[in-house]
């Protein structure tokens, strides 16, 4: 029976079933012992019980085994309804590195259309998944991380593989912004030497965690984060190269907590646009540029002095 396996109780973080009973009982006897010596004592040590004594040492006797018994029936059903829980818990743990598995061979198929179908499979997995949501989030940022190199004929182009990137930036945007059904808010998000041929980052909040653009790559299309709002958390760009035609936009951006780095990024071609952004509290540091790459620099709005918080080459 479930109740009396030892390894099953031991996997619950239960005591063997021999031990809780035989704690119980011991336990009963010892409220027994001490409720007779206080009767005893109440009656004033009478050498000999009287009839009425006796008699009422004789309920609280079985008092004290209805009691035992009653705890006893309730130490059983506690441990067969943890049992019951802890296989429950296994089995959908169980059910969720399945689909795990699947998603992850899914996002490595050689079909196009079955990637798409393992990007969402493992987005809803994350969703569901909580305890392990950073790995599933890791996966995703990791397909980014493939060695890719986009066409760049026309800023409108994809072909399947830019389909299926941008895909994984929609997903893990539409989980940055306001309203989301499920928030992956304070996650790190690892997008280390990746390759942007076009994203959509617009409107998204980072308040904790962070978003790791180092030595990311943006050679064309449009990278947008347009309306992006940082509170909190890191965003890096430290080393990241935008170049070619490439439009990077952090137009109406809000920058009113945490740090972004643009530290040992190159400016050599393209539009890095800050327009109408709002510098209002944080940090966003682009003194440490390279400065023989510094040749397309980001613009802003026109200003008689830099607003706090924006830190440029050269100040």
């Amino acid at each position: 029976m479930a109740s009396t396996n030892p390894q099953r109780g031991q996997g619950a973080g239960l005591w063997p079933i021999r031990r809780h009973l035989v704690a119980v009982v011991l336990i009963g006897l010892g409220v027994f012992v001490v409720a007779a010596v206080l009767l005893w004592l109440a009656v004033g040590l009478p050498a000999a019980p009287s009839p009425d004594t006796r008699l009422n040492i004789i309920k609280l006797a079985l008092s004290v085994v209805a009691g035992v018994g009653g705890v006893v029936a309730l130490v059983v059903a506690y441990r067969k309804q943890r049992i019951g829980e802890v296989a429950e818990t296994r089995e959908r743990v169980k059910v969720l590195n399945e689909r795990f598995a699947g998603a992850c061979a899914q996002i490595g198929h050689e079909k196009p259309a079955v990637r798409l179908a393992g990007v969402y499979a493992m987005a809803s997995l994350a969703d569901e998944w909580v305890e392990q949501r950073q790995v599933c989030i890791d996966v995703l940022c990791a397909y980014l991380r493939i060695p890719y190199e986009p066409a760049l004929d026309s800023p409108w182009y994809h072909d399947e593989e830019s389909e299926v990137r941008l895909s994984i930036t929609s997903v893990i945007s539409d989980h940055l912004r306001p309203g989301a059904p499920v928030s992956w808010q304070g996650h790190e998000f690892n997008f280390l030497r990746a390759v942007f041929r076009s994203a959509d980052f617009a409107d998204i909040r980072v308040t904790g965690g962070r978003l790791l653009f180092s030595l990311a790559r943006f050679p064309g299309g449009w990278t947008s984060f347009d309306g992006m709002h940082v509170s909190g958390g890191e965003v890096w760009f430290g080393g990241a190269e935008f170049s070619g035609k490439a439009r990077v936009t952090f137009d109406k951006a809000e920058f009113s907590g945490g740090r972004v780095q643009f530290e040992g990024a190159s400016f050599t071609g393209g539009e890095v646009s800050f327009r109408g952004a709002r510098f209002t509290g944080g940090e966003v540091d682009l003194s440490q540029a390279g400065t023989d790459d510094y040749l397309a620099p980001p613009v802003f709005d026109k200003w008689d002095t830099p607003p706090a918080g924006l830190l440029l080459p050269g100040a």
